[in-house]
């Protein structure tokens, strides 16, 4: 992260290049251009192949001239010392994060899209380990920006704002001021707004890094960029199913390997099928499973469900429907209701909001509200999204309850009790939501052999 900070601080003061000559006029180049034949000839990169070697290169020369007359010196000794320390530096494979553009995705391929900092972790090991590069090691000096870039907001992203969201669900309604105004409110909402601000600056900065003209490589040097050590591995294991599960899938992409989120779910339940079947050899227990598949075949193809009743995903919605998402559950106030003689206020905000913009989106798409499809052919996404908001829902009533009746059980003190609800969302939101990305990003490895074989 200093790294790109340097990056930034140097390039908006026209000194970021390389040696004279060293870089040409030329677009940065990224995994979907093609480069330059002759070996020997240099080209503008992006993140995607720059090397935190070549980064430093760049970085040094660009402040030489402001660096005391000794380093002056002795820069080439110092220039060469780093290089040596920063090879000696290795990491395994299983702890580096990749741009999608360095997992070979192209422009307008789902992962491009629908991807999170775990998500994006755990396509790229799932690939490392279809691929036979699990445990390799990679230097610090072959190690790219992007992946740089990439491991640093993994682990921002899971140290630090997954905990910080967790705590700031938990601060009580303490001192209401006005409405739905307290200092919860003004407290917590500094806070989440530069959490969503976080996530769409690393967007932003992720995606401009790529594009942009960084540092001269020859095409060996990008042939090398990024890449771990021949031969050479950190001792580990892979368990078994996760070996399974890496050599079923393969990165999703515009050609004919759709989506498993696309995918029927009809496919899920055979494919789950063949995969007990093939594991049990006893007759009877083959015969059982048959049984019970046809069973759940026969349920599926008999229930039918209102598909574009079930809302958008909240990774479908657009900046304006996102940003009403998370300032509707401070700024809406609550609707009270009457029962005998008490009182109770039920939030505008959350999973209602969302369940509202959600069908909203669907109706703006030009979708069918009244189609109907049998569960059996139900895309995988569109369950995943349903069981997204069925949770969602169930969470935000049992907030409601807990709300509601915390004051009738404590009164006088129910406003200074911490609130337990972020250990019940931060799984939701983050973990589920990161499997539902990985489904949308990669797809059935069968079908991208199939796509090959025809090409």
């Amino acid at each position: 992260m200093a790294a790109v900070i340097t990056l930034g601080f140097a390039e908006s003061h026209g000194s970021l290049v390389a040696p004279a000559g060293a870089v040409p006029a030329s677009p940065p180049s990224t995994s979907a251009q093609p480069t330059t034949s002759s070996p020997n000839a240099k080209e503008c990169v992006g993140s995607d192949f720059a090397t935190l070697g070549k980064i430093y290169d760049a970085i040094f020369d660009s402040f030489l001239p402001y660096l005391p007359p000794q380093v002056k010196r002795d820069k080439d000794r110092i220039k060469a010392q780093t290089h040596r320390d920063m090879d000696r530096l290795r990491i395994s494979n299983m702890l580096v994060s990749n741009h999608p553009n360095q997992l070979g995705a192209q422009r307008g391929d789902p992962i491009m899209k629908y991807r999170d900092p775990i998500s994006l972790y755990v396509v790229s090991q799932l690939l490392n380990v279809r691929h036979g590069k699990q445990f390799q090691a990679i230097t610090v000096e072959n190690l790219t920006l992007a992946q740089a870039v990439e491991t640093a907001w993994l682990l921002i992203y899971t140290t630090v704002i997954i905990p910080l969201t967790v705590v700031l669900s938990a601060v009580p309604n303490i001192a209401p001021i006005w409405g739905p105004i307290n200092v919860r409110f003004l407290v917590t909402l500094p806070f989440y707004i530069g959490i969503y601000g976080a996530r769409y600056l690393y967007q932003f900065i992720s995606s401009a890094l790529v594009n942009s003209c960084l540092v001269s490589m020859t095409k060996e040097e990008r042939d090398r960029a990024g890449k771990p050590i021949k031969d050479l591995r950190f001792s580990g294991s892979v368990p078994k199913f996760i070996q399974d599960i890496a050599g079923q899938v393969d990165l999703a992409d515009q050609k004919g390997c759709e989506p498993i989120g696309n995918q029927p779910m009809s496919r899920i339940v055979d494919r789950t099928t063949a995969y007990l079947t093939d594991a049990n050899k006893d007759p009877a227990t083959r015969a059982a499973i048959a049984a019970i598949s046809k069973d759940v075949e026969n349920r599926m193809r008999n229930t039918w469900v209102p598909v574009n009743l079930i809302p958008a995903d909240p990774a479908d919605y657009n900046q304006i429907e996102g940003i009403i998402s998370l300032l509707g559950g401070y700024v809406s106030p609550d609707i009270p209701i009457s029962i005998g003689d008490n009182s109770f206020g039920i939030a505008t905000g959350g999973a209602p909001l969302d369940i509202v913009i959600g069908l909203i989106h669907n109706f703006n798409q030009g979708k069918n509200m009244g189609e109907q499809v049998r569960l059996w052919d139900l895309p995988v996404t569109k369950s995943m999204t349903a069981a997204y908001y069925t949770m969602y829902f169930s969470i935000y009533v049992a907030q409601v309850i807990y709300s509601n009746a915390l004051p009738i059980a404590l009164p006088g003190v129910a406003n200074l009790v911490p609130r337990p609800f972020g250990l019940f969302y931060a799984p939701l939101n983050f973990g589920f939501t990161a499997y539902h990305n990985v489904l949308r990003s990669m797809c059935f490895a069968e079908d991208k052999k199939v796509e090959a074989a025809v090409a």
